[in-house]
């Protein structure tokens, strides 16, 4: 299985590049890509050189397009770069919850939220294309349109996991607070 860091945002919440910054002594994206590796049998970073956006600033699901065209796997992992609280356990759970679900798109689902953490097969890529070349680019619709697995919350409880592991940093307060290690 093929894992994937989404880190070709704006940032414009934040106000500068979330991918670099400091994740206690070393930059995020590092800290995400050793997490991801835990679980992944290769990682890649999309959004950036050596790999940017096919199509720049398309969202989201251009990262998943981009991070599908070079994929060498049928299953894939593609996280976010701003969920830093997402640990090993978890990602060995999700990557088995992947591969044995029958469906070609698996999510979390944390209250009313879609997180950027997937398990999307090789095979949705063109539908994805064609959501691309329509006004309609939302992660969230798309994935409540779609016939996802979805892992519930009590589900995710059930099997060990709080939802605060799904907190991301988009605005510096984020930051500050996740970076220092208060609660929530």
């Amino acid at each position: 299985m093929n894992g994937f860091i989404l880190a070709g945002g704006k940032s414009s919440r934040m106000g500068r590049d979330k991918a670099l910054l400091d994740w206690h002594g070393r930059p995020l994206v590092a800290h995400m890509v050793q997490v991801l590796e835990t679980a992944t049998d290769e990682v890649r970073v999309v959004g950036r050189d050596p790999l940017p956006d096919r199509v720049p600033g398309r969202g989201p699901l251009s990262g998943i397009a981009t991070a599908l065209e070079v994929s060498s796997t049928d299953a894939n992992l593609i996280l976010a770069v701003d969920l830093p609280f997402l640990t090993k356990d978890f990602l060995l759970y999700f990557r088995s919850q992947i591969e044995t679900s029958s469906r070609r798109l698996l999510a979390c689902k944390i209250g009313s939220h879609f997180p950027l953490c997937l398990g999307v097969r090789k095979t949705l890529l063109p539908a994805i294309e064609r959501l691309l070349s329509s006004k309609d680019r939302s992660l969230y619709a798309w994935i409540a349109g779609s016939d996802a697995e979805i892992l519930s919350e009590p589900q995710l409880r059930t099997a060990g996991f709080e939802a605060s592991i799904f907190r991301n940093l988009n605005t510096p307060e984020d930051y500050e607070r996740g970076n220092s290690g208060s609660d929530w």
